[in-house]
């Protein structure tokens, strides 16, 4: 019996929004991620993710085009609004699953593979802090326990 799966969303450290997804999510479920990740884009704000695969399986082939195809479509709005994407990853699958989606949907934003989610959590606040975000990095950067890095603005 496969593990469950499901797929949250954290948006505590708003304009930081963390996605967790654990084991294999049904069509259903990223069907809702897909709707419930476009909820963001339409706040017209700029923010940082970090994607937590962890406890993450593996996208289904249908699973995986439609997340190159949603992000293809997105490219300009992901461009405007999305500082980047930091992604947990310490699963060679999912390892190989991002490189796919990456190429294939040739990323309009930056994105950083980390082994951590405090690895993870530096990039995401060093990058909304280069966007003029300062407390809202230092607001993450304290949530996750980080070393503060104290800003000259």
């Amino acid at each position: 019996m496969p593990p469950p799966s499901n797929i949250t969303f954290d948006d505590s450290l708003w304009p930081l929004l963390v996605v967790r997804f654990a084991g294999t999510p049904t069509d259903e479920q990223f069907g809702e991620y897909l709707a419930r990740r476009q909820s963001y884009l339409d706040r017209k704000q700029k923010h940082a993710l970090i994607y937590d695969t962890v406890r993450f399986q593996v996208l289904t082939n249908e699973q995986r085009q439609r997340q190159i195809d949603w992000l293809k479509a997105r490219a300009d709005t992901m461009k405007e609004l999305s500082l980047g994407s930091a992604l947990v990853i310490t699963s060679p699958v999912a390892r190989m699953t991002l490189s796919i989606v990456l190429h294939f949907s040739q990323a309009a934003t930056p994105t950083h593979a980390a082994r951590s989610l405090p690895e993870a959590a530096r990039w995401a606040a060093s990058r909304l802090h280069a966007a003029g975000l300062v407390k809202e990095a230092q607001r993450v950067r304290t949530h996750f326990g980080l070393n503060p890095q104290h800003s000259t603005a």
